[in-house]
């Protein structure tokens, strides 16, 4: 019987990244915090690393010695063999040309190497830490919206039945609070009821949360237990859809006219779609008395769970600043939390001709060495690449660096990667996660590059531009007569600015701003 299965010989030729480029491309991609605790992570693992952070320590010359190859680390426990010529690059679009030139596997001089200095900093920091810099902030511990929802359960007298399926619901809840099928089971839920009892009831809650069976047909225990948890703070928690949430919360408010109250009861459709016209005419009222109970409903929360989530947005940190000194844009990389990087001394004697140190003792020395020093030459490698590519930028967007955002040019990877003479995937390795900090506020890398408008000239505008002035427009509108999409467009017109309706349409949509109808105030 054939199953289809056999051998066969093929030849071919492919690129291949070695251990040590790979290592360059993880590094080239790391912000400054990531890269931070790289670092940090090396030191504690490869003891031939240590910190450079002594002036009086550093060495003058700088120089880096070419790294090893991983082939010549084992001269002590039997012969080598010949290094790889060359370094070759797979599965990726970068050119072998481009990855060559940071690899060489040239021979080391070991007795010379050992008597410079293994420092391998190629600056002395001007400015040292300030104390408040050195210490790491660490994060305070917040309750998570079923901790806080379980102590107030833990403060409420019921029986111990009911308690145990208000946890059981507890833990039923997203991080919006609302009630869903795939909510995380309670630790230990339901031990507290009798066994006779927990399926049904359990399976009474998930009815009600599926929208298979209404809470007023449940259990009277199921209804107790739903009840305490609707009550719990914040108002709104236990809803299984924003109607509900909105409802809990008006229950429990006396600043919320009869009318809104109406209209989360018995139109809700309508007031998804904010129909205003279509719900003046049903009230028999004005559209402004309905704009007035629309902001009343404006004014709940949507999503009461977020009001206790602990989890707190990462702060921004510049890998690189440009500031304007003496009318010149001066260019910095801002590395300063990065320990700089030297040999340690130390295991200097166990290199040296006549070293006591066994054959595998130095096999394991050449090897820290090896990966040491690739590590130093990566991480200047990624240095002098973000500055290129940052050099590069300034250059093709003066203006915006000058004057402000208004004047941000189109810009594309392909332009900045001829410029500088790499290939574009290093170029979007680089502008991925790293944010700069400029004279007119902090922006990712990535910003400065968009796509043209083609004006009647033949001239092209940013799209980045289009879309700042066309929120400027919409910010200072009157409120009671909006600006139509066609009306923005004479407007830009007569400022020079050539964009078809549709587009405006596009990118009043990306920046989340409602059509003109939405946005009128009665």
């Amino acid at each position: 019987m054939n199953l289809g299965l056999e051998f066969g010989m093929n030849m071919g030729l492919e690129q291949k990244l070695s251990p040590q480029m790979i290592q360059s491309l993880q590094l080239l991609q790391m912000n400054s915090l990531e890269l931070e605790m790289t670092v940090k992570q090396e030191l504690e693992t490869n003891p031939l690393l240590e910190p450079a952070d002594e002036p009086e320590d550093l060495d003058e010359s700088g120089d880096l010695p070419e790294a090893p190859a991983e082939e010549e680390t084992a001269e002590e426990s039997g012969g080598s063999e010949a290094a790889q010529d060359g370094i070759q690059d797979i599965k990726t679009s970068e050119p072998a040309e481009e990855v060559a030139d940071r690899e060489s596997d040239q021979e080391i001089d070991w007795e010379a190497y050992l008597e410079d200095s293994f420092d391998s900093s190629d600056k002395i920091r001007e400015e040292r830490e300030s104390p408040e810099e050195i210490f790491e902030q660490t994060p305070v511990y917040d309750k998570s919206l079923q901790d806080h929802l379980l102590s107030q359960l833990h403060d409420r007298e019921t029986t111990a039945e009911i308690s145990s399926l208000v946890e059981y619901l507890i833990y039923s809840l997203d991080d919006r609070g609302y009630l869903v099928v795939d909510g995380p089971a309670a630790p230990d839920a339901g031990e507290k009821v009798p066994s006779s009892d927990r399926d049904p009831l359990h399976a009474q809650i998930q009815e009600i949360i599926e929208g298979r069976r209404e809470p007023a047909e449940a259990d009277a225990r199921v209804r107790e237990a739903l009840h305490i948890l609707q009550s719990f703070d914040p108002r709104g928690v236990g809803a299984r859809n924003l109607r509900e949430c909105l409802l809990l919360q008006i229950q429990h408010s006396d600043h919320i006219s009869p009318m809104a109250r109406r209209i989360v009861e018995e139109d809700f459709d309508l007031l998804e779609r904010l129909k205003i016209a279509a719900l003046a005419r049903k009230y028999e009222s004005t559209p402004e008395v309905i704009q007035g109970a629309i902001r009343e409903i404006g004014s709940l929360e949507p999503h009461p769970g977020r009001l206790l989530n602990s989890s707190v947005a990462s702060p921004v940190t510049p890998d690189l600043i440009v500031e304007e000194v003496e009318g010149e844009l001066v260019l910095m990389l801002n590395d300063r939390t990065v320990p700089s990087l030297r040999i340690s001394r130390a295991y200097a004697g166990l290199l040296r001709k006549g070293s006591k140190a066994s054959a595998d003792e130095k096999k394991f020395v050449r090897a820290k060495l090896n990966s040491a020093t690739w590590l130093i030459r990566a991480i200047e490698q990624r240095k002098s690449t973000m500055l290129k590519v940052m050099q590069a930028i300034i250059e093709s967007q003066p203006d915006f660096f000058r004057v402000g955002p208004a004047h941000l040019r189109p810009l594309i990877l392909q332009h900045v990667a001829d410029k500088i003479g790499m290939h574009i995937s290093t170029v979007s390795r680089v502008t991925n996660g790293k944010y700069v900090q400029t004279p007119h506020g902090i922006f990712e890398l990535k910003y400065f590059f968009s796509a043209g408008v083609t004006q009647a000239d033949g001239s092209e505008v940013s799209s980045v531009a289009a879309k700042d002035e066309i929120k400027k427009l919409i910010e200072e509108e009157d409120a009671k007569h909006p600006l139509s999409d066609q009306k923005i467009v004479e407007i830009l017109k007569t400022a020079g600015l050539d964009v078809a309706r549709r587009t405006v349409a596009k990118y009043r949509d990306q920046l989340e701003i409602l059509p003109a109808r939405l946005r009128k105030k009665y």
